[in-house]
């Protein structure tokens, strides 16, 4: 197990993911409410991997293009701006980026380590860092918007400007349209507060000085609220830069210029890089005795690059020791009772006919797993009941020839070879035949409670065969258990522990699914975890909660296909992993449950 100490890394919970993009994971950074940050190691380097959460990229577009735009501009900012873009992968759901471990510690850490307002010189020291990082990136006419002292993080080195969701200033009608801000209340502009479209490199000089006033009070100079209080006070009243004079005029003076209301009066980043400059040198340690220990242990930590080793894939066979039959969600255990078909028994003693009513078993989980394997039967045919057409309620029925007989064996049964599911009807694979009169999907099996044909009597194929089904509208879905191969490239749809689904091995973790029937005929495939559900929607196909939600519901379509009811698209195989597209009826599109 990697050795974590000194990284600022927690070890990973058991709901994260072991590698992203192919990347291993050895523990976790940070995590907001938009997503979770990880320590990896990346060809011989330790990376910061920053993933969406799989909620936020299926439901919040806005983030998402702005996580877009984020990747656009980091891949065009120089090393010296922030810490360089690694790695990234938009069209993953959800999509994700790597850049460089900075081995260090966020300022608003810092402050609270130190227990007190940072020193003059510290001060002028974090003011010509933070300038430098934002010099390049007002030459590219880009913007950070989002400056703030959880994102700057000192080292050993100095101080580095991170989490750049940057925009281009031709960009910020996109960004603020129908009123939207981004940014953090406290550490905004004022134009930024106003939502004005043409924000320049002016508003991150106004959020500088506001984290240097931070850094020398505790915080910020127009208060820490969250509300439209905060953003008032911005707009339309002065800092308080009391604590900042105290501790040194001539930096309050320039602290004050940054927070000018007119964005053309305050000082360049370039500027302030010179002015910081004078009030050098700054020799090591760069900053506080408070802090400096554990800068220390973080660059002794990243200057050892450790190899992660990934845990072995955990085989169905191995998951499934000790897990009681039958059980299908162990996260939430529930008894489900069971009806087994009413049938009559005709019994002739003495010449005498006896009509018998058998009355319908009610089965608990604990019963079935004490009898064994469940046996459906057919009541033995009585001499002279069929010419008689004797009926258990003593009423006569018109006798049926044997082929008759046969068309209803064939429909009560589902077909030769289907395996019979509690509730009596056959277990087929998807678009194997029976619909009702609609044309809707009969997920609990095609049969009612007598054995008949719950649709319209079109042939089914057991849980094993192809999917297609032949020609058609659609057909019956496969109840309990099982893994579904694609008809391209013969591999299965794989989603890895709160990973995102993919094209991966049959026999590795994270293939199997259970369809969960819903009431209107569709159905939910829930993962193995038990606890999310494959889900088609503006974010493209993810795992998230099973909540009902009519992006996750799948129904069974013609030739093969898995159809989602939110968009009818068909999922397939492409882009290295599976998407929902136009239903085509390829083979990428085919899927057999194995």
């Amino acid at each position: 197990m990697l050795d974590l100490t000194g990284s600022g890394a927690k070890p990973l919970e058991a709901g994260d993911p072991v590698q992203i993009g192919g990347i291993p994971l050895a523990g976790r950074l940070g995590s907001g409410g938009m997503g979770r940050v990880y320590l990896g190691v990346h060809e011989g380097r330790y990376v910061a991997v920053k993933q969406v959460l799989p909620s936020i990229a299926g439901e919040d577009q806005d983030f998402v293009r702005r996580f877009g735009h984020e990747l656009d501009n980091l891949a065009e900012l120089p090393a010296e701006a922030t810490a360089p873009l690694i790695a990234s992968d938009r069209d993953a759901r959800p999509p994700w980026l790597a850049t460089a471990y900075v081995p260090g510690l966020t300022l608003s850490d810092a402050v609270r380590l130190h227990k007190g307002p940072l020193p003059a010189r510290t001060l002028w020291l974090l003011l010509r860092e933070a300038a430098a990082g934002l010099v390049p990136v007002h030459e590219l006419g880009m913007v950070h918007r989002d400056l703030k002292p959880s994102n700057v993080m000192l080292t050993v080195e100095g101080a580095t400007v991170i989490d750049f969701g940057v925009a281009r200033a031709t960009e910020q009608s996109q960004l603020t349209r129908s009123g939207m801000v981004v940014g953090t209340p406290a550490y905004m502009a004022p134009e930024q507060a106003t939502t004005k479209r043409d924000l320049t490199g002016a508003a991150d000089v106004f959020a500088l000085g506001s984290v240097i006033a931070y850094a020398a009070s505790g915080s910020p100079p127009f208060g820490e609220e969250s509300g439209p209080a905060v953003l008032y006070r911005i707009v339309h009243e002065e800092p308080d830069l009391e604590a900042v004079r105290k501790l040194d005029p001539a930096l309050a003076d320039i602290v004050a210029a940054c927070l000018a209301k007119d964005p053309e009066a305050r000082p360049s980043a370039s500027e302030l890089v010179r002015s910081a400059a004078e009030h050098g040198p700054f020799t090591a340690p760069l900053w506080p005795e408070s802090i400096s220990g554990n800068l220390d242990e973080k660059a002794a930590f990243a200057a050892n690059v450790q190899k992660i080793e990934l845990p072995p894939p955990v085989s169905m066979e191995t998951r499934n020791l000790g897990r009681k039959p039958r059980t299908k969600f162990r996260d939430r255990p529930r008894r489900t009772r069971v009806a087994f078909a009413v049938f009559p028994v005709v019994l002739t003693v003495g010449g005498a006919t006896l009509a018998v009513q058998l009355l319908p078993h009610i089965s608990e989980p604990e019963d079935r797993a004490a009898a064994g394997p469940s046996v459906s039967a057919t009541a033995p045919a009585v001499p002279g009941a069929a010419s008689s057409g004797a009926s258990p309620s003593g009423s006569a029925s018109p006798g049926k020839s044997p082929k008759d007989k046969q068309n209803e064996k064939e429909k009560g049964e589902g077909g030769k070879g289907g395996d019979k599911t509690a509730d009596g009807g056959s277990s087929t694979a998807p678009g194997a035949g029976d619909t009702d009169g609609g044309g809707s999907q009969d997920v609990s099996g095609g049969s009612d409670a007598s054995g008949g044909s719950g649709g319209s009597g079109g042939s089914s194929a057991s849980g094993g065969s192809d999917a297609s089904g032949g020609s058609g509208s659609g057909g019956t879905a496969p109840s309990g258990t099982h893994r579904y191969r694609n008809g391209e490239n013969s591999k299965c749809l794989v989603a890895p522990f709160n990973g995102y689904p993919t094209a991966g091995n049959c026999d590795g973790s994270g293939s199997s699914w259970t369809l969960k029937p819903m009431s209107d005929g569709s159905f939910e495939m829930v993962h193995e975890s038990g606890r999310t559900c494959l889900s088609a929607g503006a974010g493209g196909v993810l795992l998230l909660s099973c909540n009902e939600d009519e992006t996750r519901r799948w129904r069974v379509g013609a030739g093969s296909t898995l159809v989602s009811v939110s968009t009818g698209r068909c999922l397939g195989s492409g882009n290295g992993g599976v998407v929902a597209s136009s239903c085509l009826g390829n083979a990428s599109q085919r899927w057999t449950a194995v």
